[in-house]
């Protein structure tokens, strides 16, 4: 136990003091965030220099303490690639496009640094594994690309990336100790103290009015990249830990994402464009505030973790887990178009087209109103709001 604490105590100082001397280097490089009124509405600029410091620490604390290959020289490269390209991008963005097919590059770095073949889906593809090969080293990569996108489009509220992403590896580390992987619950424990460090700079509290410092690209795709890893990893070295139960604990940033995409090219528009349609900003739109989102989400992201976890204790199947995932994603999108209007604005929009008679009064998507004297008749009209 006293070597344990004192690991950790020293992990957390090493982690608080490269945050300390990164704060200066990078405002001297000027890697700081800038509020532009629309979209970064914090006060003056930020060193975006949290991601560079968590995994710098956690790098450090592995070599130092135990042997660096136990989670893989391909998670290391793919580590390394990731937190470059995040900190180009913090410092100049970079095309979408470009982005996209680096971390699709680096997500195949790391499905190939895992058994792929052995993935645990379900009991459907527990026949031969080399015959799903194919398809399970598409969903590995895919699944690690999501990711990597939906921790950077969660990362807009103090502390809420850095703290979904604290109880997401407080809920591995418990499946670790049930699939019985010591070696990978210390790397876990270890990153966990690291992040630990850089919310005492970047989550709202008594102590702190709002964050000093931030993530930053390279903070948040990196997150996400090496969950996504340490998952694949959970998934394809023990048969009693299912693919499907473990999305349940990163249900929330998925789901999201995925509303997203869906209503941005409803919109029309690009999926990987800036707005302020997330969650988060739904709900700080509704009056909560950046703490209470926070908090709340963070709850939100542990009970989803707990049903993950409960389905794994049970032995639950991976396709009953599988289409149990259809309920969040189904309560967020309803979540999402009642909290944004939308919901109502539908059914009244259904209402108008089934009313006949002298007059009648519409509304569209847009909840704009019209009017008209004649028998209602379906009204050509913008439906792509989000």
């Amino acid at each position: 136990m006293l070597p344990l604490f004192i690991t950790t105590t020293a992990t957390f100082i090493l982690g608080v003091s490269m945050l300390m001397v990164l704060r200066r280097l990078t405002t001297v490089f000027h890697l700081v965030d800038r509020p532009d009124s629309v979209r970064k509405q914090h006060k003056g600029a930020v060193p975006l220099c949290g991601g560079i410091a968590i995994f710098s620490a956690f790098a450090i604390a592995t070599f130092a303490v135990r042997r660096p290959d136990e989670l893989g020289l391909n998670f290391w490269l793919g580590l390394l690639v990731i937190l470059l390209m995040g900190v180009v991008d913090d410092r100049r963005p970079l095309p979408a496009f470009g982005r996209l097919i680096m971390q699709i590059t680096m997500a195949i770095a790391l499905v190939g640094g895992a058994d792929i073949g052995s993935l645990s889906v379900g009991v459907l593809f527990s026949g031969e594994s080399q015959f799903f090969l194919p398809l399970f080293f598409f969903i590995g990569v895919l699944f690690v690309a999501g990711l990597v996108n939906s921790w950077n489009m969660i990362d807009g509220v103090d502390g809420l990336a850095g703290g979904v992403a604290s109880v997401t590896l407080i809920w591995l580390i418990v499946v670790a100790g049930l699939a019985q992987m010591p070696e990978l619950i210390l790397s876990l424990q270890t990153l966990l103290v690291c992040l630990c460090a850089f919310l005492v700079f970047n989550m709202r509290s008594p102590w702190r009015s709002r964050a000093s410092i931030f993530l930053g690209d390279a903070g948040s795709t990196a997150l996400g990249a090496t969950i996504a890893y340490v998952i694949l990893l959970l998934a394809t070295q023990s048969v009693e830990v299912s693919f499907p139960a473990l999305v349940w604990i990163v249900i929330l940033p998925v789901a999201d994402t995925l509303s997203l995409i869906v209503r941005r090219l409803l919109a029309r528009r690009s999926p990987m464009s800036a707005d302020r349609w997330h969650l988060h900003h739904l709900l700080l739109d509704q009056g909560l505030t950046p703490a209470a989102t926070t908090g709340t989400l963070m709850v939100v992201s542990a009970v989803c973790g707990a049903i993950g976890y409960a389905g794994i204790r049970a032995n639950i199947p991976g396709e009953v887990m599988a289409i149990g995932l259809l309920v969040p994603i189904a309560l967020h999108t309803m979540f999402v178009m009642a909290i944004s209007g939308n919901l109502s604005k539908v059914w009244l929009h259904r209402k108008r087209l089934s009313l006949s008679g002298a007059s009648a009064t519409s509304f569209d998507l847009m909840g704009n109103v019209s009017f008209s004297t004649r028998a209602a008749e379906p009204v050509a009209k913008d439906v792509t709001s989000p």
